[in-house]
């Protein structure tokens, strides 16, 4: 415990909850003497209580790429848990577990009571944070605590990893990774040693200063690494020559200087990592500090106050926003003679006019969010619910403390205040967004594509019991249709089951008894033509169980719903064609919403054999160096696991998990909505230029979709699978010189394909998934690059017992993103070369 730093103690809470109570009440109805301050009106969300104990967070707040918001909790004596809360179905989600992850049990002090660190957000989208200990909260308790934890979260996966302990004996401050060095960066605490160590959690060493309690690293433009010292001074770290240096931090001829044991530093970069913005605890003076400035002094300007107020009070309460600006929370006295207590202010520094804003006291615009009448049976109130009072005109506003503010990529502001442990979400300073609105809409109805098919799960659940037991018997599931979408994504696909499809099987041949037990999934984008009709009308009379997805499009009632036994609409539209404006109808949308569907059909069929006692063989990626050697040894030549046990998996487990991972990559896309219609803006620009699109293509749908729709007048799709060399020599010779190439890829950017791109002088806009290898992530070349939010293997469900994931989201990112772009580029008023 920090004992000579006493931030957020027991001591603390008491004499704040011994003031509260102090406090006099006032009537509702009385006329105020003074009127109200402004406000700045926010939603509050009560954090999952189950969760956290006395109703208390720390700095841990941090924004997702996909914008998701991830809250740390801390649960005295017991544990801590990263919660994940998504704006748009305002939902939370525990997404970590420490002890789980971190394969402890401790109680009392030695618990990894807290999660206080500032979440660091890298450029992967991994989320990488630590735990510390608590208080001991009786005298009873003699436990040690034997040091804290340094994790990640990986939303790509929903997976998390514990890297290790950094320091035995010390809880973790600050975790700051730098992918591109793979390097790690952390600060302990309660006696702040600066540490460094690798991505995969390797030996820890100390890197020299011991720094400012509550320190944070921060990585700026110039590759280093720099912190506060405990004295005030700015240390350096330089990954090149491995040497650390400490230099003064001058304000004019004045070196800067720690007032008393509360002037607690909290400092973001500048948009352009050079310099950094910082403010204390007590003090709302903002600096701007000259990280990369030569001489022996790094040198600050003074900006002045950013809040004029007695006891100030800011903790981990300044950002940087999208608009470029400064904004703080900032508690101080509430001397205006309009109630009483303390006052929370949203400030705001605007950089280009350098003006100091008070936008206005933070107060709730749902006051019921929280039961404020509960009481116990002595009429008690809960304890630890002490942190809100209400101003005389009946607003509802934070009184003793907020934890940390966060500015979201939209400029959504977020804080964090205690007792009880609530998330205030601010729309006041958000940026309405011009671009993308087509692409959003696209995006936004993938994701209620999404929401209806986990709403239907016990539907998918009881379909696959039922295509569990045909597959028992003997049965095939294949694909009548082959040359539709969804039968293009479910088989070969990383994590997918390796024997689907007819002409895939794990046996030679059926008997006859096998094959009347055999599953067709009939799935299309496009209404199948009357051969298609007669072959579904074929394996109807031989008895094969058919299962349908997709639109209920015109002329299919007759000739194919009926002959269906169950049938699943994911896409949630009329079929009546592409509407244009945004719309998920198009023959892009369809094949993303139809995949999404038969993969979460086939994750409930997994289950379900699992509940069975049997684990079907599934594909490894080929992006694995073993990959086909996995493949090779199971495919054609064992149906279930013999090598392998696996525990049965709860009925709709797979399914859901699988939806909800596949969010990551939609939202992820939605946040990109801006470079979705710039990359839409330069092909219209091709278009009506008379130029040919070139859509590169890998993984297995994009050739069912590309030049299906009004794209047909300019999109030539060709495959690029950079390991094949008669692919790439067909690509040189079909796709001209200096062309515009639109990428629907894969992991990274091929180093192969690069070169062939550069080579060819190709303005390419390349979409792809992560890739762990630097070399892979050269993107400088590129006229633009946008993440399709995947992880590198592409299969995204984890499984307990089985030692791969399972279920690709990649083929549906793909198909998304394309459906959105031609969105952005069908909305357009001015139309395609008439296509509309």
């Amino acid at each position: 415990m920090n004992r000579k730093y006493p931030f957020g103690t027991i001591a603390l809470a008491l004499s704040l909850c011994a003031f509260a109570n102090s406090l006099t009440a006032r009537a509702q109805d009385d006329a105020p003497a003074v009127p109200p301050p402004k406000y700045v009106d926010s939603h509050a969300y009560y954090i999952l209580p189950e969760r956290h104990n006395n109703q208390s967070g720390y700095f841990s707040l941090c924004e997702g790429l996909d914008g998701s918001i991830y809250v740390g909790t801390c649960r005295y004596g017991e544990n801590s848990h990263l919660v994940k809360f998504d704006p748009r179905t305002e939902s939370q989600r525990i997404v970590v577990d420490t002890h789980q992850l971190c394969g402890v049990d401790a109680k009392g002090y030695a618990a990894q009571a807290k999660i206080h660190t500032r979440n660091f957000v890298s450029d992967s989208g991994k989320i990488w944070f630590g735990s510390k200990q608590g208080y001991r909260m009786d005298d009873s308790d003699t436990s040690e605590y034997p040091g804290g934890y340094v994790m990640v979260y990986d939303p790509r996966t929903g997976e998390g990893k514990c890297l290790g302990m950094p320091y035995p004996g010390e809880g973790v401050i600050d975790v700051v990774a730098d992918e591109k060095k793979e390097l790690l960066f952390v600060v302990t605490c309660e006696e702040q040693h600066w540490m460094i160590g690798d991505l995969s959690g390797g030996p820890y060493r100390e890197l020299g200063p011991i720094l400012t309690p509550y320190a944070t690293t921060l990585l700026a433009a110039d590759g280093n690494a720099y912190a506060i010292t405990a004295d005030f001074q700015l240390a350096r770290y330089n990954p090149e020559t491995r040497q650390t240096d400490v230099r003064p931090i001058t304000v004019g001829d004045t070196a800067w200087q720690r007032e008393n044991e509360m002037a607690i530093p909290t400092w973001v970069l500048t948009g352009d990592g050079k310099r950094a913005w910082l403010i204390l605890l007590n003090d709302t003076r903002l600096l701007e500090i000259d990280l990369l400035a030569n001489g022996e002094a790094a040198p600050a300007r003074d900006h002045g106050k950013m809040l004029e107020g007695n006891n100030p009070d800011s903790r981990c309460g300044l950002d940087l926003g999208a608009d470029g600006n400064v904004y703080a929370v900032i508690r101080i006295d509430n001397d205006t003679g309009f109630g009483d207590g303390y006052l929370h202010h949203l400030v705001r520094f605007v950089t280009e006019s350098q003006r100091m804003e008070d936008l206005g006291v933070l107060r709730v615009d749902n006051p019921d969010y929280f039961d404020w009448e509960q009481r116990d049976a002595e009429g008690n109130p809960p304890k630890w619910t002490h942190g809100f009072h209400r101003l005389p005109d009946g607003s509802l506003t934070p009184l003793h403390a907020h934890m940390a503010l966060k500015v979201a990529h939209d400029n959504t502001v977020y804080v964090t205040v205690i007792y009880p442990f609530t998330l205030l979400k601010t729309d006041q300073v958000r940026i309405e967004e011009e671009a993308g609105a087509n692409a959003r809409a696209v995006l936004d109805e993938a994701l209620q594509a999404c929401d209806s098919i986990s709403g239907a799960i016990p539907e998918y659940t009881a379909t696959a019991e039922t295509v569990a037991q045909r597959h028992l018997a003997g049965g095939a599931i294949g694909f009548p249709l082959i040359q539709q979408a969804v039968a293009q994504d479910l088989w070969g696909r990383s994590g997918g089951m390796i024997h689907i499809g007819f002409e895939r099987i794990w046996k030679s041949e059926q008997t006859e008894f096998e094959k009347r037990n055999n599953v067709a999934i009939v799935a299309w984008e496009a209404v199948p033509d009357a051969d298609d009709a007669a072959r579904l009308r074929e394996l109807k009379d031989q008895q094969v169980y058919m299962l349908g997805i997709g639109a209920m499009q015109p002329g299919t009632q007759s000739a194919v719903v009926d002959l269906c036994d169950k049938w699943f609409n994911p896409s949630m539209d009329s079929g009546e064609g592409h509407s244009g404006n945004g719309s998920l109808n198009s023959r892009a949308g369809k094949a993303a919403a139809n995949a999404i569907a038969g993969h979460t059909l086939i994750a409930e069929v997994v289950g379900a054999l699992t509940r069975h006692g049997k684990m079907p063989t599934m594909w490894k990626g080929y992006a694995w160096d073993d990959g086909r050697e996995w493949g090779d040894r199971y495919f054609g030549k064992t149906q279930f696991h013999e090598d392998f046990s696996v525990p049965a998996v709860p009925a709709g487990d797979l399914g859901s998990r699988f939806v909800h991972q596949l969010r990551y990559p939609v939202n992820r896309l939605r946040a990109q909505s801006a470079a979705l219609a710039k990359a839409a803006d330069t092909l219209r620009s091709a278009i009506d230029a008379g130029e040919t699109v070139y859509v590169v293509w890998q993984g297995h749908m994009p050739p069912t979709y590309i030049g299906k729709d009004f794209d047909s007048k300019w999109a030539v799709p060709v495959e690029l699978h950079p390991f094949l060399p008669d692919q790439v020599a067909r690509f040189r010779e079909s796709v001209p010189d200096g062309a515009l190439v639109l990428s629907l890829g894969y992991h990274g950017l091929d180093p192969v394909a690069a070169e062939v791109w550069k080579e060819k002088n190709l303005r390419v806009i390349h979409l792809c998934g992560d890739h762990p290898d630097p070399k892979w992530r050269r993107y400088d070349q590129l006229a633009r690059q946008i993440d399709l939010g995947f992880a590198f293997g592409d299969a995204c469900v984890t499984l307990d017992g089985y030692p791969i994931k399972l279920f690709a989201p990649s083929g549906v990112a793909q198909a998304v993103a394309w459906a959105a772009i031609l969105g952005e580029i069908e909305g357009d008023s001015r139309g395609v070369n008439g296509a509309k």
